[in-house]
């Protein structure tokens, strides 16, 4: 070992080659603690967002899009309601929403309660059933920041939406603050971004005191299969997960699932007419991987939406107009239209048929690595029966 003098001596001779580096003891990020819940809401922000007033709120106007307007018809505890019928297929129309500033517009600051509340609001439909709420809720700062939440069915009173009044709660903590660094010290407004297509009454939308329930220590992230480990079957007696959409009953559709006349089993009946009035979307499909995005660029060769169908008195597929295909997360669509070419035995012969519909026939309008679901759009008017919708591998089957 070098003497000191010595060591001494030579960071003299050469200061140059020689640096230190400030090292800290403990590199770890120290976690804030959690504001404390306040007492009341109102001591830190205005809890009601919309009452039975339209003041502070925009959008309420009839576009490509839309049609909303404050109705005085249809009331929650003797208060007016927002009557919302949107679709997001009508031609030229690319975003359809409202947004309300309550509080005038003022800034608000939710720091204090983002992990003690959530956003209350009743719904119902202005007529029949539906099985999910297509709104995006969406807060916004007064720096454009933005955060998001979908109004998914776990947030829902029952299991679907109907003519009769429910609450519906949105947790402030389940929504995603960092995509679009929201500033939630500073809020501006809130947006109901509306997705698809729909008709329903909202109602008392307020900031109300709500905690998610907090998960098991020991439950573990599910493991879902292969999403294109195929044979894959969407429907046979029922969707695949329970996660089906678009059985609904109303003015221009009739979408349910009957008993099969020539068997024990049972299959998707189809009865629609959109050709006057609002009836412009009019669909059902699934998601065979839980909601997860799915990449099917490794099977875009060999893979096939198939299925059997049944119709209703017309002469062949040629006779109705049917398109079915992917829709991806950027609520782009790709689809092909039904054809006498793609079923097994040239025609229906009035029964039975099977239908196989090769991915590769599908135009690249879509991101294939990011599907959302499988849809089935028929347009015009028509009648059928769709059974055993599986995605097949065409050099196996």
């Amino acid at each position: 070992m070098l003497p000191v003098a010595v060591i001494a001596i030579l960071l003299a001779a050469f200061p140059s080659c020689v640096q230190f580096k400030t090292q800290s003891l403990y590199t770890g990020e120290i976690e804030r603690p959690k504001p404390k819940k306040p007492d009341r809401i109102d001591r830190v922000v205005e809890p009601v967002i919309f009452a039975e007033s339209d003041r502070d709120v925009w959008g309420l106007e009839e576009d490509e899009c839309k049609v909303a307007s404050l109705s005085t018809d249809v009331r929650y505890n003797d208060k007016p309601s927002l009557k919302i019928k949107w679709n997001l297929g009508a031609d030229g129309c690319t975003w359809a929403g409202i947004g309300i500033g309550w509080e005038g517009w003022a800034g608000k600051d939710l720091s204090a309660i983002m992990d003690h509340a959530g956003i209350s609001f009743y719904v119902r439909t202005i007529e029949g059933k539906a099985f999910s709420l297509p709104f995006v809720l969406t807060l916004e700062d007064y720096s454009g920041g933005m955060g998001f939440c979908y109004t998914a069915n776990k947030y829902f009173e029952r299991s679907a939406i109907d003519e009769e009044w429910q609450n519906v709660i949105v947790p402030l903590s389940d929504f995603d603050l960092e995509t679009e660094n929201l500033d939630v010290t500073n809020i501006k407004q809130l947006q109901i971004e509306l997705q698809q297509s729909g008709a329903v009454h909202v109602a008392n939308m307020e900031l109300i005191f709500h905690e998610s329930e907090p998960l098991q220590p020991w439950l573990e992230e599910e493991k879902l299969p292969d999403p294109i480990d195929f044979p894959i079957t969407l429907f046979d007696n029922s969707f695949i997960n329970d996660n089906g959409w678009g059985m609904v009953k109303s003015d221009c559709q009739d979408f349910h699932i009957a008993d099969r006349e020539d068997s024990d089993s049972k299959a998707i009946h189809a009865v629609w007419d959109n050709t006057a009035g609002d009836c412009h979307l009019v669909q059902f499909g699934a998601s065979w991987n839980k909601w997860h995005p799915v990449d099917i660029t490794p099977v875009m060769e060999s893979g096939a939406i198939q299925f059997e169908i049944k119709l209703a008195g017309e002469p062949g597929a040629d006779g109705i107009s049917v398109k079915l295909g992917f829709e991806d997360y950027d609520r782009a669509k790709t689809s092909v239209k039904l054809q006498s070419s793609q079923i097994s035995s040239g025609d229906y012969l009035m029964g039975w048929a099977t239908v196989r519909v090769p991915f590769e026939s599908l135009p690249e309008t879509i991101d294939f690595t990011r599907i959302k679901h499988f849809f089935v759009s028929p347009e015009g008017k028509g009648e059928f029966w769709m059974d055993n919708i599986r995605l097949v591998d065409i050099e196996v089957n």
